[in-house]
């Protein structure tokens, strides 16, 4: 670095040498992608924080610093982020789904299933949001020991209760499929929860299409 002019933050500016000095909200956005580019999450962080003291209510900015701060392994701080772009713009699903994951590895699996559900119900289609609730159950499944003892109200004779359920519900959701199927296009993820028993996406997948059916049926037809 012998030679190069590094600017208040420490950094050689990415853009043919020169520093840059204006107080520009795009300019600080655009380094930080730069910098998430090349994995130098800390320097991208810095760069959304300068974008943030000049316009604090950009939603897009803190999702952006959220996820340079989980690619740099601050969950608590990437979730938070998150949280100050949701409570500007609540209708941003991927940020609903971005914070499910940091909510996932900060051990919080319930709260991440729930973002999930919010993404999914703004964005049925968003295959990723379907794919981290599957893993999400999946993990809980697999420490339902955990789960129950930690909920004395919630014991095996009620878990196993649920199963059944939600076995009856995989059945409910294949025959609202074939009903939809003259009102929508049905997306593929909700199919794929029939066809694969996917018994911890049943309840949602329903809802979600439900949803979808409820919306095409409220539209005006030519």
């Amino acid at each position: 670095m012998d030679g190069q002019e590094l600017d208040s933050y420490g950094m050689v500016p990415p853009y043919g040498g020169m520093v840059i000095r204006e107080e520009n909200t795009g300019i600080w956005y655009s380094r930080g992608q730069v910098f998430c580019t090349t994995k130098e999450f800390d320097k991208a962080i810095a760069c959304y924080d300068k974008a943030l003291e000049l316009s604090p209510d950009d939603p897009i900015a803190w999702r952006r610093k959220g996820f340079a701060l989980l690619k740099a392994g601050r969950y608590g701080e990437a979730a938070a982020s998150f949280d100050q772009a949701l409570t500007i713009d609540p209708g941003d699903a991927t940020t609903w789904q971005r914070k499910a994951y940091a909510l996932s590895c900060l051990g919080e699996h319930e709260g991440a299933i729930a973002c999930c559900d919010t993404a999914l119900m703004l964005d049925p289609g968003y295959i990723l949001a379907w794919q981290n609730r599957r893993w999400l159950f999946r993990t809980i499944c697999r420490h339902g020991g955990a789960v129950i003892a930690a909920n004395p109200d919630h014991g095996p004779a009620v878990w196993r209760q649920e199963r059944i359920h939600e076995k009856i519900d995989l059945e409910a959701l294949t025959s609202d499929i074939q009903e939809a199927e003259g009102l929508i296009e049905v997306p593929a993820c909700i199919r794929e929860v029939a066809t694969e028993r996917d018994y911890g996406n049943v309840g949602l997948a329903r809802t979600v299409l439900r949803e979808l059916v409820g919306r095409a049926e409220a539209t005006p037809r030519p």
